[in-house]
């Protein structure tokens, strides 16, 4: 069964929010198997597994999170070529979290869904919308 496998760090519980708006439109579509990860609870064998990989992180200081640094160098070791990436998160400034995942997610291989959710502070109605339909996009996407 095709699977889709969603990876987030979130410090505030914002990204977390985000994460579980895109796992409900994951859910909507029938014969999809589903993956919510936080950073913590992380299983690489889980996304070498699945055919999609949306991955969840907030911005800090103009960067990545440490954690999610972290979560990359090992998914930069697992061959992910061809699967379908995606990326989401919260910032409190400046926003440049969300398009370093896409780039890293494309330099892994992956056919990235651009441009990612960004959300300001605390995701508004607006964006968990947009992560939903991502989730929904995801999951029919693998479905074929």
């Amino acid at each position: 069964m095709p699977k889709v496998a969603i990876v987030y760090s979130s410090g505030m519980g914002r990204t977390k929010k985000m994460a579980e708006a895109v796992a409900e439109g994951v859910q909507t579509v029938e014969g999809v198997d589903l993956v919510l990860q936080s950073r913590n609870e992380f299983n690489i064998d889980d996304v070498k597994d699945a055919d999609a990989i949306a991955l969840g992180g907030g911005t800090y200081s103009g960067s990545l999170t440490h954690a999610m640094d972290t979560l990359l160098q090992v998914l930069k070791e697992t061959d992910l070529k061809a699967k379908v990436g995606a990326a989401f998160g919260s910032y409190g400034w400046s926003g440049e979290g969300v398009p370093m995942l896409i780039d890293h997610l494309k330099e892994m291989g992956l056919n990235v869904i651009e441009p990612g959710i960004k959300a300001k502070q605390t995701p508004d109605r607006e964006a968990l919308e947009a992560c939903f339909m991502l989730g929904r996009a995801l999951a029919e996407g693998v479905k074929g």
